[in-house]
């Protein structure tokens, strides 16, 4: 392994610290592409693998949103036969941003996930800026201190945020789903362009 401007690469080619230029419209698809995405299982799955939806997995390792250059937002769980991913991680995913950020001191340390977002929003504002829940867009995410999501539609009158998120709410073998928001903490927080 090797550090080289903050991004790491391990032996097995996989880079981490990625954070790539998105574009608010961007965001939405991607989320939207994970709704109904049954990914490829890896090279050497059992056989029975894939041929389902992403299921909703908090758990180190099997959570996803580690590779914004993958076709989807999970990793591979159970003996690779399911795909799985958090809310961070489809969030990131959905962003074009890994989940670890080597050299990053944030208030997780090198990880992001829902409360160092916020953190980092209510501080230095690296990776994202606050914004005014009236001024929400498309692509903005929708986050308390324990959960997100992509906002794919704000609120119009008296109709909430629609947000694509990754929750056992949806079900724990289809968890990504679209809805409204799950708390009256909700805040809108809007990604920052890399650089």
């Amino acid at each position: 392994m090797y550090l080289s401007s903050a991004v790491v690469v391990v032996s097995s080619g996989m880079t981490r610290g990625t954070w790539l230029p998105s574009t608010p419209a961007l965001r939405v698809q991607r989320a939207l592409s994970q709704v109904y995405a049954v990914p490829t299982p890896p090279p050497g799955a059992p056989a029975d693998a894939g041929k389902r939806p992403i299921a909703y997995r908090l758990d180190g390792g099997y959570n996803g949103g580690d590779d914004p250059h993958a076709p989807h937002c999970a990793s591979w769980s159970y003996g690779d036969r399911t795909p799985t991913a958090d809310c961070i991680g489809l969030a990131l995913w959905s962003c074009m941003i890994d989940r670890k950020q080597p050299g990053y001191a944030g208030s997780r340390g090198e990880w992001l996930n829902c409360a160092s977002l916020i953190d980092d929003v209510d501080g230095a504002c690296r990776f994202a800026l606050p914004i005014d829940d009236a001024k929400a867009q498309p692509g903005d995410l929708l986050i308390t201190r324990d959960h997100v999501g992509v906002i794919i539609r704000p609120a119009i009158g008296d109709f909430d945020h629609l947000v694509v998120d990754c929750s056992p709410r949806h079900g724990r073998q289809t968890a990504v789903g679209i809805g409204g928001p799950w708390s009256d903490a909700c805040r809108v927080i809007r990604i920052r362009q890399p650089g």
